[in-house]
């Protein structure tokens, strides 16, 4: 059983700073514009509230809200009117500088009923929980974070900007959810309000207790213990229908050697296989609904190693293949129920496919063609009918037409006669242009 690492990815997403293009959205009253513009160049503004960031001051320059020189001063001049009137602004921030400088705006605009419901700040973010643009989000953030029970955490509570639905609750070790890390748990949730995971964690951020996992309906589709970020003791897997998919036990972070058995939705068994060194050895079977062997592998170190057998439901074999680390070699067979071949596969170096034939039920061989180890089709491509009588015969070098191509009708007569050379036709070829069922019918042997 492969552990689903229920915190990995969204973990990854929540620590990576290079995906962090926060965009934090809050309403702000500008109380004035500094007459001198800081070291950088840019302008420094002072709010009447406090920023998401904690501060009383913003920064922007011409390039932070992507405008030209001369847009820029404009910007600046209809600013300072809704300075002097104190008008409610919608204010843009690139994010919370974690050296504690002064935060820059990315964009800035006069509020609106619908832009600016109330003073919060507002942090957009991915569907996975990490900050992106505000017109992309569909998740948000509440910002400042209020603090944690725990001493040294912050509380997030995400929910859906359409619908307002909760996303993901848990604890950060950081004020700032741009760069922190989530720790002591946290709970994760569909779109439609139904749990998605609930994990357990340590103080570090690594899992540690009883973690879950659900489907979209509810239903329980993985739980498992864990001890500082390694699996540990039985996890079990579920099928949606609810029924036992897999059971599999770990001892400090790596799978026990064992029997292993997993179960379809309807909980009869499926596969059995042993494991050692957290990789299958040995046979590996598969099974139908009625407990009876459907296939048997020879397995070693994870690998096909050795003859695979399957079969259809009353025991009869259907096909035998060779394998040498999982790659066909030797001839590969395939049998009609009555135990009758059905084909004949032969595989080169790199399980490369070099000549396949086929029979009918009553034992006629009905196609034939080869490849050389570059995948080339070589020599010539044959069909026959049922009866026996011939149907195509192409000549192939380098998987071109050359030679003959010949079809005949199933009375034995010949239709189509054509010479290529070099995949080229060579005269008037035939009588008539072939037929459109006769060219499909060739199409379809010839893919096989």
């Amino acid at each position: 059983m492969k552990i689903k690492i229920l915190c990995a990815l969204l973990g990854a997403c929540l620590l990576c700073p290079s995906l962090a293009q926060a965009e934090i959205v809050q309403r702000q009253v500008l109380a004035s514009m500094a007459s001198e513009k800081d070291s950088e160049g840019g302008d420094v503004f002072t709010i009447a509230g406090t920023t998401a960031c904690g501060g009383k001051q913003i920064r922007m320059d011409a390039h932070s809200v992507r405008l030209d020189e001369a847009p820029y001063e404009a910007l600046k001049a209809d600013l300072a009117r809704h300075i002097r009137a104190r008008t409610p602004m919608l204010v843009g921030l690139k994010k919370c500088p974690e050296d504690g400088s002064v935060p820059i705006v990315r964009q800035i605009a006069v509020c609106t009923p619908t832009s600016c419901t109330d003073g919060r700040a507002r942090l957009y973010l991915h569907e996975r929980f990490f900050p992106i643009e505000q017109e992309k989000a569909p998740n948000v953030l509440l910002l400042p974070l209020p603090k944690g029970k725990l001493p040294g955490t912050w509380k997030v509570d995400v929910y859906s900007v359409a619908g307002h639905k909760l996303r993901l609750s848990g604890h950060v070790n950081k004020a700032d959810y741009v760069f922190r890390e989530l720790v002591g748990g946290y709970v994760s949730y569909y779109p439609n309000g139904k749990i998605k995971e609930r994990v357990a964690q340590d103080g570090q951020g690594q899992q540690h207790g009883i973690s879950s996992e659900y489907f979209p309906d509810g239903t329980l589709e993985l739980r498992g213990d864990w001890r500082h970020g390694l699996p540990e003791g039985e996890h079990q897997r579920y099928h949606a229908t609810g029924k036992l998919s897999e059971a599999t036990v770990y001892r400090d972070g790596k799978q026990v050697d064992g029997p292993v058995q997993t179960f379809d939705e309807n909980g009869k068994l499926s596969t059995s296989y042993t494991m050692r060194d957290e990789r299958i050895e040995g046979e590996m079977f598969t099974y139908f609904s009625d407990g009876k062997i459907s296939s048997r592998s020879e397995v070693k170190q994870g690998k096909s190693n050795g003859l695979t057998t399957s079969y259809y439901p009353d025991g009869a074999v259907r096909s035998t293949i060779s394998k040498v680390n999982k790659i066909p070699t030797g001839e590969a067979l395939g049998f009609y129920p009555d135990g009758k071949v059905q084909s004949r596969q032969q595989y080169g170096d790199k399980g490369v496919l070099l000549s396949v034939q086929r029979y009918s039920p009553r034992g006629v061989l009905v196609l034939e063609r080869k490849w050389d180890q570059q995948l080339r089709e070589q020599g010539t491509s044959r069909s026959w009918y049922e009866s026996g009588k011939p149907e195509h015969s192409i000549d192939y070098v380098n998987d071109e037409r050359d030679g003959w191509r010949r079809s005949w009708r199933e009375d034995g007569s010949l239709q189509i006669e054509c010479q290529y050379v070099a995949g080229k036709a060579q005269g008037d070829c035939g009588e008539a242009p072939p037929a459109r069922e006769l060219l499909r019918r060739e199409q379809a042997w010839r893919a096989l």
